[in-house]
């Protein structure tokens, strides 16, 4: 089965380190045979597991410095297309530290741009757009990006005809609704505090994700951390639950529900299929270290174990 590529961009790359250390202690000293090096930015993690799941990510982004060249590296070592925008500074570097029961310490550099950059990267995507249909636009900018940022670019691939799904949060996320893409996908935190409103139960998430279709918006999902996620569009509103695990590693999952569910409607499944796949592969995440690193054959399994409910 052929399916189409999908752009994902990741506007604030960076280099993720993972450590898992079981025992993580402020103060404390630690040793621990290992680190985990890997391309970073919400967008790389999507790229990663829509490759994962047998899709086609073409990743772009903003690289600079010598850790941008390492990234670069590494993408293609790992056979992931990509066409990268560079800009003259140096790519940020994150660093994520798993205890042993699963929870992790995320510290995360800005990142930082010239507005010009972001002109350029906008260009350029516009430029790969033709030759795909879906573009991710994932994760949060670097300082020195416009203020109309990301909603220029949503104004614009809407105006080619594109399908763009955003996973931002705070201004970014708000800007991006403004200019109304297609889909969005969200955790119940982050469209809360853009919509100014408590979404913390299922009820708030139906809610807020109404809100927003009424609004323009074609699909809205919400994640529920373990309690799986919610798709909502004018057609169909399925909730996905996953089965119960026990989490190594949760960081990237919600980057992980993103790409199952573009991927599966990248190859022609509806809206119910894609939301499940998407939750299965969220899950199966969250079993192992470094952000989409889980094997195809495990997440087959999960997918088997998730369930469907309608709820409109």
């Amino acid at each position: 089965m052929t399916t189409e590529k999908i752009i994902v961009i990741t506007p604030n790359v960076a280099l993720d380190r993972t450590l898992v250390v079981p025992d993580f202690e402020i103060g404390n000293i630690s040793r621990i045979k290992r680190g985990i090096a890997v391309p970073g930015g919400k967008g790389l993690n999507v790229m990663r597991a829509v490759g994962i799941l047998k899709g086609q990510p073409l990743a772009m982004g903003l690289l600079g410095g010598h850790t941008g060249q390492m990234i670069a590296e590494m993408v293609e070592k790992d056979h992931y297309e990509a066409e990268w925008t560079w800009y003259e500074g140096e790519t940020r570097t994150c660093t994520i530290i798993a205890d042993k029961d699963g929870v992790s310490t995320v510290i995360n550099e800005s990142g930082q741009i010239e507005a010009d950059d972001w002109r350029h990267l906008v260009d350029d995507i516009c430029r790969m757009a033709d030759d795909a249909t879906t573009i991710c636009l994932c994760g949060s900018l670097p300082l020195g990006a416009p203020d109309d940022a990301p909603g220029d670019l949503v104004e614009r691939l809407n105006a080619m005809g594109k399908h763009v799904w955003v996973d931002s949060s705070g201004s970014a996320l708000q800007s991006a609704i403004q200019a109304k893409p297609y889909a969005i996908k969200v955790n119940g935190d982050e469209i809360g505090e853009v919509l100014n409103m408590p979404v913390q139960s299922l009820k708030q998430a139906q809610e807020a994700a109404t809100r927003l279709i009424d609004d323009g918006i074609h699909v809205v999902v919400i994640t529920l951390g373990a309690d799986g996620a919610m798709l909502v569009s004018k057609e169909v509103t399925a909730k996905a639950t996953p089965p119960q695990i026990t989490p190594v590693d949760p960081v990237a999952s919600g980057d992980c529900v993103h790409a199952g569910i573009v991927t599966a409607l990248a190859k022609g499944d509806d809206f119910t299929e894609a939301i499940r796949a998407g939750v299965a592969a969220g899950t199966v995440n969250a079993l192992y270290a470094g952000g989409a690193q889980f094997p195809y054959e495990h997440y087959q399994e999960i997918l088997a174990q998730t369930t469907i409910e309608i709820l409109a």
